[in-house]
């Protein structure tokens, strides 16, 4: 994900025994991993994961964080079977934090249009910009002083014309999303990570970039983040848990939380229907 927001079959290979258990809901009964990633990407699932570590007593009733237009999600049918906590963030571009209260949701948006989940690629991330952000007319003629509307401008101007050459067209895009994080459009990046938790580790390509949370001090090369591009990721409206269809829970810390699995099926048991509820441990879920 973008870095601090937050947040495959890794997931099709590295997990290809264990993604039969959960299925996409477009998929065949018997689909392959691959064919089930192909379903997540090509629509919503509309069974996401979303993962943060928070300090003790924050409130947590959305998706993402008062204020925030939007936050990051993960695909469940993914991560199957669970990841240990060590390791699950950082496939989300996050870092365990064993100081910090885990907070994971399970999410499926009972309405999802009001949800508005996206797959996080650039193109989509300039589309939604111009959803959540109503513009007037004549606001583009000139430089809005709102650095909101200059983003939802700045989406507005962008194009997407089809292309023969796949590198080209991918060019063009990234192209135009890293103008953003030059130093002539501060204001807009910043709007970006305190609205959408887009951060410059967000690749904008629909995957999160594992390990990218700190980007900032260990630079990456094309060749690893394309390599590290494994888990689907997406932005949804930041909602009410109960308008998402969140189940939550919290947990604070304690010795050993970090090797526990974070297992979708635990949290949709243990957790609070619409509120986050706390609990002692983590734990697998009854069948």
């Amino acid at each position: 994900m973008r870095a601090r927001s937050f947040s495959g079959c890794v997931i099709a290979v590295m997990m290809m025994s264990g993604c039969a258990a959960h299925r996409a809901a477009t998929a065949p009964v018997n689909a392959a991993p691959v064919v089930v990633a192909e379903a997540v990407r090509e629509a919503a699932p509309n069974d996401y994961m979303r993962v943060g570590f928070l300090p003790l007593g924050a409130s947590v009733t959305s998706i993402a964080k008062p204020g925030a237009l939007r936050g990051f999600v993960t695909a469940t049918v993914l991560y199957s079977p669970p990841l240990i906590v060590e390791d699950y963030p950082k496939f989300s571009g996050l870092e365990n934090d064993d100081s910090k209260v885990l907070v994971a949701m399970r999410c499926k948006p009972p309405n999802p249009e009001k949800a508005d989940a996206v797959l996080a690629t650039w193109p989509n991330v300039f589309a939604a910009v111009k959803r959540d952000v109503p513009l007037a007319a004549g606001d583009c003629d000139s430089t809005p002083l709102d650095p909101g509307k200059q983003v939802a401008c700045y989406a507005q101007a962008f194009s997407d014309p089809a292309e023969t050459v796949v590198p080209a067209s991918l060019a063009r895009t990234f192209s135009y999303a890293g103008t953003l994080y030059d130093g002539n459009h501060a204001a807009l990046a910043t709007w970006l990570q305190q609205n959408y938790g887009i951060y410059p580790a967000f690749a904008g390509t629909g995957y999160s970039v594992k390990d990218s949370y700190s980007i900032d001090k260990q630079p990456m090369t094309s060749q690893e983040i394309l390599v590290k591009s494994v888990s689907s990721e997406y932005i949804l409206k930041n909602v009410s848990l109960a308008d998402a269809g969140c189940r939550c829970i919290s947990v604070t810390p304690y010795v050993g939380r970090a090797n526990d699995r974070l297992d979708p099926e635990f949290i949709e048991q243990a957790g609070g229907n619409g509120v986050c509820k706390s609990v002692e441990r983590l734990g697998v879920a009854a069948h």
